[in-house]
């Protein structure tokens, strides 16, 4: 169940939504809403990952891009950039997706069917099921581009999209948060809200930010406008991609309940007997961690981890004479060489959290397994999720 509306030039489309939705701003579940913590600043296009927290794919090369202010060039900076001329809606920075593309070929490369850019980011902590909660983005249509289109959206999901590089199956995907469906986005001048209250089904721990709907679902709506920056003059005009490009700045996820913490509550790790949730000291026993999230394609923890590592640290703080190992798996995306590697990086950052926070690292080994041990078959993205875990083994007692 989700409520979406959206607001343009200071008039309120859709169904109003009480005050609640739109006080406690300060209350945001994700980290760097505004794109303004960076690694480095931009000097090309495809750099979202110079943005701290935020992850870039898409459907087919190329990734989404990254505008600062800090940019030497006019061709990533703010306001002047190669799509145009645009203010943030707040601060230095914003981002830009591809959201429709219309050729049937272009020099040198194929356009598929359905060509999308997204930008994904893992929440502060997993949502609870039955819990409302309010999203927001705001959008502006880039100058410089021939489409405008309805339907952005915010969609929340347990684990990472993983449809990288290949054309996804649209009927999978179902924001929860959608700009209504006879509302084009075309304003290029402002910027345009999208944003609504939904229910969560529980543990969506992953934004991702783009178009889900297909082409032949989208409304169009031509701007008379062109693209005419790194145009390659020498192709046929029929033949040049053709783009609805928009700018996201500003996003908000927050609970609906103001006494809801956007961060998890330490005391559920002690809601439970440990020995009742990992069962008996037994050496062999192996458990599966639930809920261990990494950021995208690194070993870095996240917050939302520390629920379940700390049930394991209570748990061999009551049992101090065991010794565990920790192992980390992967899916069988990349190569084995790689997987690999990532997972013994990740199941070291679970031991150094625990070493951390007072555990005697003698009692601690890990190992990394790549995906060498799927649990179910690699065959599909809900499969694969699974396939990436962590776990351990008691080794001794």
């Amino acid at each position: 169940m989700y409520i979406a509306f959206m607001v343009r030039n200071g008039m309120l489309f859709g169904m109003v939504l009480f005050s609640m939705a739109l006080s406690v701003q300060s209350q945001n579940m994700v980290v760097n809403p505004g794109f303004e913590e960076i690694w480095e600043c931009p000097f090309t296009m495809n750099q979202l990952k110079f943005t701290k927290s935020w992850f870039p794919f898409g459907t087919a090369d190329p990734s989404p891009d990254y505008f600062h202010a800090c940019c030497k060039n006019d061709l990533m900076s703010i306001p002047k950039n190669v799509f145009g001329e645009q203010n943030a809606h707040g601060g230095e920075a914003y981002i830009g997706l591809i959201s429709y593309l219309t050729s049937k070929s272009g020099r040198g490369w194929r356009v598929p069917e359905n060509h999308r850019e997204f930008a994904m980011v893992q929440l502060t902590k997993p949502l609870i099921a039955g819990n409302q909660y309010y999203a927001e983005m705001w959008v502006n249509l880039a100058d410089n581009c021939e489409f405008a289109i309805n339907h952005l959206g915010m969609y929340f999901t347990r684990d990472m999209p993983n449809f990288d590089w290949q054309v996804m199956n649209f009927m999978h995907y179902k924001p929860q948060i959608v700009s209504p469906s006879d509302q084009i986005i075309e304003d290029y001048e402002g910027w345009t809200k999208i944003s609504g209250i939904f229910t969560a089904k529980g543990e969506e721990l992953a934004l991702t930010i783009g178009t889900f709907y297909p082409d032949s679902s989208l409304v169009t709506k031509k701007t008379k406008r062109q693209f005419s920056k790194v145009r390659d003059k020498r192709t046929p005009k029929h033949l040049q991609p053709q783009i609805a490009y928009y700018f996201i700045d500003d996003v908000l996820v927050r609970p609906v309940d103001p006494t809801e913490s956007i961060f998890p509550d330490p005391k559920i790790a002690k809601s439970s007997p440990e020995d009742d949730y990992f069962g008996p000291a037994e050496v062999g026993k192996k458990f599966t961690l639930q809920n261990i999230y990494f950021e995208f394609d690194k070993a870095n923890l996240l917050r939302s981890s520390y629920l379940e590592l700390n049930k394991l640290l209570s748990y061999l703080e009551k049992h101090r004479r065991i010794k565990i190992e920790i192992e980390g798996h992967t899916d069988n995306v990349g190569s084995a060489e790689y997987n690999m590697k990532l997972s013994k990086a990740r199941a070291k950052a679970v031991v150094d959290y625990l070493v951390a926070k007072g555990l005697n690292e003698f009692r601690l080994e890990y190992k990394g397994y790549g995906s060498s041990r799927p649990i179910v078959p690699n065959s599909n993205p809900q499969n694969q999720a699974l396939n990436r875990r962590v776990e351990f083994i008691i080794l001794e007692n």
